[in-house]
């Protein structure tokens, strides 16, 4: 009796008779290919979440190229690199409804593999505290977080008068650390305006909660600072 294997290919599940083996492969679709021979299953991926070679801005660029392990997609200011993984991405506006969020003035781009949709930056760039960003109250006074363990380090929602993401309505929010640390993987750079700069996080950090970790989305350092302290912002949904 022939057996069946789910195999998820960019996101969809197909149903294959005749093969001996259980495959699970996830979303990326262009990122690999699944090869079908007598009961035998072969799995051939390539370029999966991988650094590009470096550009002639770099220092030594001949030096550094993919099969050497690449640098980062900021490529010392340049283009990312043309070998760097990247997801497929929409460019939200009127003929998608703006990626389907109706949003008009912040809805920027999709990104395919995560089915996030990114705002562009808020305030124009402006820094704000990690509270501000996060729709959280704040007492104003600076000392309230400034160690581990301190109740004003905790995040309680405005439910009035929202600031940040939350203000914005329509089920925007603040990414977590890893959800940026996920577009950056996939291309933040090469597709998202403003993506020369550093951006809150909702995740505070478990070893120092009067701090919460911000991510580059240009180079993908990711790093904590103080929750009173400000950073750009951008929204998810």
């Amino acid at each position: 009796m022939s057996k069946k294997i789910l195999v998820c290919l960019a996101g969809s599940i197909l149903l294959v008779s005749g093969i001996a083996s259980w495959v699970f492969k996830p979303n990326w679709a262009e990122a690999g290919k699944v090869v079908f021979k007598r009961n035998v299953v072969i799995r051939a991926f390539y370029a999966l979440t991988q650094n590009g070679s470096a550009g002639s801005l770099v220092a030594d660029y001949l030096s550094y190229t993919k099969d050497k392990g690449g640098v980062d997609d900021y490529n010392n200011g340049g283009t990312m690199p043309a070998d760097s993984y990247r997801a497929s991405w929409i460019t939200c506006g009127a003929g998608n409804n703006w990626c389907n969020t109706g949003d008009a003035t912040y809805a920027e781009k999709k990104d395919n593999s995560t089915g996030l949709v990114w705002s562009i930056w808020l305030e124009s760039g402006t820094a704000k505290t990690w509270f501000w960003a996060n729709n959280c109250y704040y007492s104003g006074v600076s000392t309230s977080c400034d160690a581990n363990d301190e109740d004003g380090c905790i995040c309680t929602k405005l439910t009035s008068s929202k600031t940040g993401c939350e203000a914005l309505g329509g089920g925007w929010r603040l990414p977590h650390q890893k959800e940026l640390m996920q577009v950056y993987i996939d291309g933040s750079w090469g597709n998202l305006s403003s993506a020369g700069n550093y951006c809150w996080s909702a995740t505070t950090r478990s070893g120092t909660t009067q701090n919460a970790w911000n991510t580059s989305l240009y180079d993908g350092y990711t790093y904590f600072y103080g929750k009173t302290g400000t950073v750009r912002v951008r929204c998810v949904r």
